[in-house]
């Protein structure tokens, strides 16, 4: 046992060792130091936080220009195209001989609607929607008498008449707009936005319908999700204030009441105002179609790390005035030197599997010294825990393995198993008969006298045994056993197999009732022994399954469960490992998905009399 060192005169402690003249000049100067460089820091930092919320904002800014755009050149398209121009321009004698044209428009306008570019910038977490794209006609288009009454919010060719009383189309009737811009909720309560223009003749110049092209909110829901603001939130107004789209207001409710808009002058800037007794910062950029784009921040949001600068500055400081001057250098080395080899020492295997007793040092300084010996007294304690922990634990595993083999007593079992069997065949029940004869054979080879290795014939009988029990309880349940008579007398780990035949049963065959099937085959190839089970259950992962018998700290209940097999796949996999190596064990086979499971045994290709030899030889 260790004993302590007691604090003799001479040696001194850590702190007895500091000068208060020099500890108080490198106090001051570290302190104005770290102020400096903390105000600093905080000033950029803000300054950052500012910047990069301006370039949220003009990225969304830039890529709702860009949708609302793209949806004028979508309009634009059909405005100038020639082949649109001549359907509309068309007259007819008859309003039936219009149909041909009528569905050929139809159809242009259904391809256009397939183009959904609005998503390029999306989030990833909506569906992509297409364009509405309509064309309302005017009386004089031959193509009139063929459309709807009714304008219904869908691509298609609709009549005038149901818009003539629409704000948006008095005003491009009236000359005041040439590109109409609004939101508007479809009858599926659908949330959009849409914008007009009035379609004239190429040939003549009079007007003779209206382009309307709509695009689904979602798409300005997915530019804002790629730019979002931790603590803020974004806004869209249209010309009369009322929302297109925020993340705290509803569509189309009326915005212009809050403060903080009927605040805003000019096209575009920057205000700070009050929103429920605290201080926001309010960017706001004028879209070409006069809709206000608004990134609305507390002002917190951009000092929010003043407080983490100062506390790191602070600590920096405390960190430096502990390393620096003179006078703490050289206590800083007088520590440090032992410090370093004491932690050489320990990192050699023979100190720390106490073979070679930790060397001692006399330092001077009372904590070293103190720490020196209190870890070697550690290291006589830990390895006293340790071998009072290995031989608990070996004595426990024996006791456990005595009352195993005591609750199991082979003769009284198969004794009874014997009993019940004549006694079933003199009741004239022959089918109690084979399924006790099976059990028996099950519990007979799987007991295997305690021996760890079994001949592959008999753990083949065992698990046939096993299948044969299976068979009386599953109606369609059939087994194929190809088992080469070169290899019968391989020697195998035993109870490996029937696991992996109950795996494929209560897991493989959960979901299904009928044309169960399994195959037990055997091969070798180059030295090893390959022992293969199939079936035509509902299959797992192969891939997950081989990462999982990869992990050896995975808890096997926890695999059990994975696997679906009661005894556990991965205790068999572990006992081959175990007796034969690390390199051998289970290896799940990918098959085609629906095709069931296929699972193989590796293990190195042994004689049973060169396994025998080799047990008689241990002993």
């Amino acid at each position: 046992m260790a004993i302590r060192i007691r604090k003799q005169k001479g040696n001194s402690g850590l702190l007895s060792r500091l000068s208060l003249p020099i500890f108080a000049l490198i106090v001051t100067f570290i302190a104005l130091f770290a102020a400096a460089a903390s105000y600093i820091l905080i000033r950029l930092q803000n300054d950052h936080s500012v910047k990069m919320a301006e370039q949220s904002m003009k990225f969304v800014y830039r890529n709702i220009e860009y949708q609302f755009d793209t949806m004028n050149n979508v309009a634009a398209f059909v405005l100038s195209n020639q082949s649109i121009e001549n359907l509309l321009m068309n007259t007819y004698q008859q309003p039936y001989e219009a149909a041909d044209d009528y569905y050929t428009l139809q159809t242009n306008l259904q391809n256009l609607s397939l183009l959904s570019l609005l998503n390029d910038f999306g989030s990833g977490n909506i569906a992509q929607q297409s364009y509405v794209v309509s064309v309302i006609l005017e009386p004089e288009s031959g193509l009139y008498a063929m459309a709807p009454d009714h304008f219904y919010p869908t691509t298609g060719i609709y009549k005038n008449s149901d818009l003539q009383n629409q704000e948006w189309f008095q005003s491009l009737n009236s000359g005041k707009q040439q590109n109409a811009w609004w939101g508007q909720k479809t009858d599926s309560n659908l949330a959009m936005i849409y914008s007009a223009r009035k379609k004239a003749s190429l040939k003549d110049g009079r007007s003779i319908g209206t382009v309307i092209v709509g695009a689904d909110t979602r798409s300005i829901k997915g530019v804002f999700d790629n730019a979002p603001l931790d603590q803020g939130f974004h806004l869209l107004l249209d010309q009369n204030n009322r929302v297109i789209y925020g993340e705290r207001h509803d569509f189309l409710s009326n915005a212009g009441e809050l403060p903080y808009v009927s605040q805003l002058k000019g096209a575009e800037g920057t205000i700070e105002t009050k929103i429920d007794g605290e201080t926001y910062r309010v960017m706001f950029q004028t879209l070409k179609n006069g809709w206000k784009l608004l990134a609305v921040a507390p002002n917190s949001h951009f000092s929010r790390y003043t407080f983490a600068i100062s506390a790191i500055g602070a600590a920096t400081a405390a960190a430096a005035l502990l390393i620096a001057g003179l006078w703490l250098r050289r206590i800083v080395v007088r520590v440090t030197v032992p410090i370093t080899k004491l932690v050489t020492a320990i990192q050699r295997p023979e100190v720390v599997e106490f073979k070679v007793p930790l060397p001692s040092q006399r330092t001077g300084i009372y904590e070293v010294d103190e720490l020196n010996q209190k870890f070697a007294s550690m290291l006589v304690t830990i390895h006293s825990l340790i071998e009072k922990s290995f031989t608990e634990e070996i004595e426990r595993r024996q006791l456990q393995l005595e009352l195993l083999h005591a609750q199991i007593n082979p003769h009284f079992l198969y004794n009874t198993l014997d009993l019940i069997n004549c006694r079933a065949i003199m009741a004239g029940d022959r089918e109690t008969s084979q399924i006790v004869r099976s059990l028996a054979n099950v519990f007979r080879y799987g007991l295997n006298r305690g021996q760890t290795w079994i001949s592959l014939e008999d753990e083949i009988k065992q698990v046939e045994a096993y299948l044969h029990i299976q068979q009386m309880m599953i109606d369609d349940l059939t087994f194929e056993i190809q088992l080469p008579s070169e290899l019968r007398s391989a020697s195998v780990v035993h109870l490996i197999l029937q696991p992996l035949a109950e795996n494929a049963i209560i897991h493989g065959f959960a979901e299904r009732k009928t044309g169960c099937r399994i195959l037990i085959s055997a091969r070798v190839e180059q030295g090893e022994l390959a022992i293969r089970i199939e079936d035509n259950g509902r299959g797992c992962d192969a891939d997950k399954m081989n990462r999982m018998l990869g992990q050896h700290f995975v808890r096997d209940e926890q695999f059990s469960l994975e696997a679906g097999s009661g005894y556990g796949t991965m205790n068999v996999h572990r006992r081959i490992q175990l007796f034969v190596g690390d390199e051998y064990g289970l290896r799940y086979l990918k098959v085609a998905e629906g095709m069931g499971t296929c699972v193989e045994v590796i293990m190195p290709y042994r004689s049973e009399q060169a396994v025998a030899r080799k047990e008689a030889s241990n002993v």
